[in-house]
């Protein structure tokens, strides 16, 4: 019961793995230097007080809390989605939502500590349409229509640009 409770809560960070997580589906990834990748997470980050705030006391209509953290990896770094979260301190703990590509030792499910500096983008919804996902706009441009209009209803954006 426990488990399919969590992959409720978890589903659409797990959905968003599926339809972002895998090359073979076209996208184009940006590195962290990108201008807009590089914008994004800048303002993911200067709003990270905020999401901690919403996260510790959430109002009603408020779900599906997460966080995307940086983990390093041979040559580079590779961006995970986080849910389940709770606050640790000053980091985050909670279980990755998306299989790592390249990231050893950790799968979908795996218990992570975040350290503040690794989160690069946090995400939540309120009433359905969900709030944050900067990396994940900048994305959107570079997706093919198809998969964009998937993205923009399950994420409540397709009437509601948020």
């Amino acid at each position: 019961m426990k488990r399919i409770i969590l992959l409720i809560l978890l589903s659409p960070f797990l959905l968003l793995g599926w339809l972002l997580g895998f090359r073979r589906h076209g996208i184009e990834y940006l590195p962290e230097d990108h201008p807009e990748m590089a914008k994004a997470i800048g303002e993911a980050r200067a709003t990270l007080p905020k999401f901690r705030q919403i996260l510790a006391s959430p109002e009603p209509g408020m779900a599906n809390f997460g966080i995307k953290a940086r983990f390093p990896v041979e040559g580079g770094t590779e961006h995970c989605w986080v849910g389940d979260l709770e606050i640790k301190g000053s980091a985050f703990i909670g279980k990755l939502t998306n299989q790592p590509e390249r990231v050893h030792g950790l799968a979908l499910g795996s218990t992570v500590d975040i350290a503040e500096d690794a989160v690069t983008d946090w995400a939540y919804s309120k009433d359905g349409v969900y709030h944050g996902h900067f990396t994940t706009k900048v994305l959107l441009p570079r997706m093919s229509k198809r998969m964009r209009r998937r993205v923009e209803t399950i994420y409540g954006w397709a009437s509601n640009k948020a």
